[in-house]
């Protein structure tokens, strides 16, 4: 007798280097039989082929549990309309493991999740993304994105419009970076319980400059009372200058913990101990908590980072 023939209360079941499971139909089985089954999540290893077929067949074993499924993660694109039947779901992740365009992610469109309180993705197009916030009745408490950057602006729009209660705001863009910039501080004045906000940039681009100082100028005018986490990553240096001038503007504030991700002031010891030097000086004031300064581009970061 397998686990499926004595175990049928299982609530919560992760599989984790889902790549590696030898036994598909003792799988499906564990997941058909169970009575109570509220948290699932397939985790493949990073870059690992998908199993398309398998996964369909994983999918549509979830249909029993429409009812009592609120939390899901899937690292494929899905296959079928399963989440159109998931009506209860208060988190959802979906991570795919190449850009796709909104036309090919026919499973993903129009879809209502109005309960969702946790939204993350990596690689789910941006239209899609805006239509699933859109739908949402406002509590979203969580948003961690990984975008290609084509609807920056409709995507910060959205959030802005549709989530008040948001506390943790991760945005990992590609392209159209200064569009966050433009947008952010509608979003800061609408989502006052705002906690924690990573800004992750792949910008990789010559000819394109982000903007970090006008960010953080916008962060020190509009930052609802409760924001005091941040993470910045970026492949071209974020100068010192502007950091100081964000921290100088920042009294009378919580104490910040700040994580830089920059290879800038990691690799060049002189850089990171002048980083170093600026972190110390405004912790001394009660500027920041805490620091860190590394390399890590995590993408599944938790938000409770420090």
């Amino acid at each position: 007798m397998g686990l499926a023939g004595i175990c049928k209360s299982i609530k919560k079941l992760i599989f984790d280097n889902w790549y590696h499971f030898p036994d598909n139909y003792g799988i499906i089985k564990l997941i058909e039989v169970q009575k109570k089954l509220n948290d699932i999540s397939f985790i493949y290893p990073r870059r690992s082929v998908r199993n398309d077929s398998f996964n369909k067949t994983l999918e549509k074993s979830l249909i029993k549990h429409v009812d009592t499924i609120q939390y899901l993660r899937l690292d494929w694109k899905p296959i079928t309309n399963i989440l159109s039947y998931l009506v209860n779901l208060l988190s959802l992740e979906i991570n795919i493991l190449h850009f796709i365009k909104s036309d090919e992610a026919n499973h993903l469109e129009n879809l209502s999740l109005p309960n969702l309180r946790i939204l993350r993705t990596q690689r789910v197009p941006s239209k899609i993304l805006v239509n699933l916030i859109d739908n949402t009745i406002g509590n979203l408490s969580e948003i961690s994105v990984f975008c290609d950057g084509t609807n920056n602006k409709e995507l910060m729009k959205s959030i802005s419009k549709n989530c008040p209660n948001l506390r943790y705001l991760k945005l990992s863009l590609l392209t159209n970076l200064n569009i966050l910039i433009s947008e952010l501080e509608n979003l800061l004045t609408n989502c006052q319980l705002l906690n924690g906000l990573i800004i992750d940039l792949y910008d990789t681009d010559t000819f394109s400059i982000f903007n970090w100082d006008k960010l953080f100028k916008i962060l020190n005018k509009s930052s609802p009372i409760c924001l005091y986490k941040f993470k910045f990553s970026s492949y071209k240096v974020i100068r010192l200058d502007h950091l100081e001038l964000f921290f100088d503007n920042w009294k009378d504030r919580n104490s910040m913990l700040l994580k830089i991700s920059n290879n800038y002031y990691s690799a060049g010891l002189e850089a990171k101990q002048k980083l170093n030097d600026l972190y110390e000086k405004y912790k001394a004031k009660g500027v920041i908590n805490k620091y860190f300064t590394g390399t890590s581009r995590n993408i599944n970061e938790d938000f409770e980072w420090i």
